[in-house]
C-alpha cells in the first residue's frame, strides 16, 4: 500500500510538471524562415512602397544563414540567437551601390544588434508580428512581417 502511494504521488507529480520545448542550441526558431520588410531605422520610419526596392531581413533554419536585402545590394552571413540574444555576424556584401549610405547604415546596425523581441500588433485590424533589434535597451530597427 505505501508503494502503491509513492508511485501514485510520483506519477502526480511528474505529470503535473510543464514541458517547455527547447529551442535549437544557438537559434531561435520564431525568428527563422520569415521576411521582416525594415519599417524603421534609428527610429525614422522607412517609407517603402515599391516591394521591389524595400529592406529586408531574411533568416534561414537551414544554415542559419541571414540576408539583408535592398533594391540592388545583399549583405549576407550567419546568425546566433539564444532567448532574447542575438548576435548578426555580417561576412560580405555586394557593392552594387544602389542606395549606399542607407544600405550601409542598415548593415553597420543589423551588425551592433545585440538583443531583439518580437511582438504580435493589430493595425488596422490586420494582425502581424514585428520584430525589434536593440543594442543594449536602445531600440536600432524594426521590421514588420508581411
Amino acid at each position: 500500500m505505501k508503494h502503491s502511494l509513492f508511485i501514485i504521488i510520483v506519477v502526480l507529480f511528474v505529470s503535473s510538471c510543464k514541458s517547455r520545448k527547447q529551442e535549437p542550441f544557438g537559434r531561435v526558431t520564431k525568428l527563422e524562415d520569415k521576411k521582416w520588410y525594415l519599417s524603421s531605422l534609428n527610429a525614422q520610419l522607412i517609407q517603402q512602397k515599391d516591394s521591389s526596392k524595400m529592406f529586408t531581413l531574411e533568416i534561414f533554419s537551414v544554415d542559419n544563414a541571414i540576408y539583408l536585402n535592398c533594391e540592388c545590394d545583399t549583405a549576407y552571413g550567419l546568425y546566433t540567437a539564444q532567448e532574447d540574444f542575438v548576435l548578426l555576424n555580417v561576412l560580405g556584401r555586394t557593392n552594387q551601390n544602389c542606395n549606399p549610405p542607407l544600405f550601409g547604415e542598415y548593415v553597420q546596425q543589423a551588425k551592433s544588434a545585440n538583443r531583439f523581441q518580437i511582438k504580435n500588433v493589430n493595425s488596422n485590424g490586420i494582425k502581424t508580428e514585428q520584430l525589434i533589434l536593440f543594442k543594449e535597451d536602445s531600440e536600432l530597427m524594426r521590421f514588420n512581417r508581411k
